[in-house]
């Protein structure tokens, strides 16, 4: 017995299941509603502690632009100038650019837009989707954005890689008009060599 309460005995109460799984899920209510509080006071000081400085190992960290609609996915490996292979949710896509055209393997030029396109992609990518989801070959069609915003369909254009995609999508009008420029400045592989 207990000095401090001699009259009382220690008694085990059944609760029953029910009752157990209340107190257990009350419990894991609160955690979880002291866990969301204390992010709640410590996010005005977040922004401190994340910088846009170097990395540990010295490499600068890479500003991410978001894009309306569009979904950031994982380069897994460039095709040719307008084709790549993109890994999201663990669900790897073949993506073809939406809005350009560049040439293809034998052709001149194949090489410097594969190249290109690999420059201005990165690690990472955004994707949008437009009036058609797909091309004859079962492609996903997409514009892709670089994570700084870019619009590559439109860069490989305005820097001589590819020709602007004609028939449709919603950057048409502003695609063509840099093939126009590109071809009339003499710019890149297709244009000025």
């Amino acid at each position: 017995m207990s000095r401090r309460f001699p009259n009382r005995r220690h008694v085990n109460i059944d609760l029953g299941p029910e009752r157990i799984r209340r107190r257990n899920l009350n419990r894991v209510s609160i955690s979880i509603a002291g866990i969301f509080v204390l992010l709640l006071v410590a996010s005005p000081f977040l922004p401190g502690l994340i910088s846009d400085g170097p990395l540990d190992d010295g490499t600068p960290t890479a500003t991410v632009v978001p894009i309306d609609g569009a979904l950031p996915v994982e380069v897994v490996r460039v095709v040719d100038g307008d084709t790549l292979d993109v890994r999201s949710a663990q669900t790897e896509l073949r993506v073809r650019l939406y809005g350009v055209d560049t040439p293809e393997r034998g052709d001149a030029c194949y090489r410097e837009a594969t190249d290109r396109l690999a420059a201005l992609a990165g690690e990472h990518v955004q994707l949008l989707p437009d009036a058609r989801l797909q091309d004859q070959f079962g492609r996903e069609l997409r514009y892709v954005y670089a994570s700084d915003g870019t619009l590559i369909d439109e860069q490989l254009v305005a820097e001589g890689y590819g020709h602007a995609w004609t028939d449709d999508g919603q950057f048409r009008s502003q695609i063509m008009a840099a093939e126009v420029q590109a071809r009339d400045t003499d710019r890149g592989c297709l244009w000025g060599e």
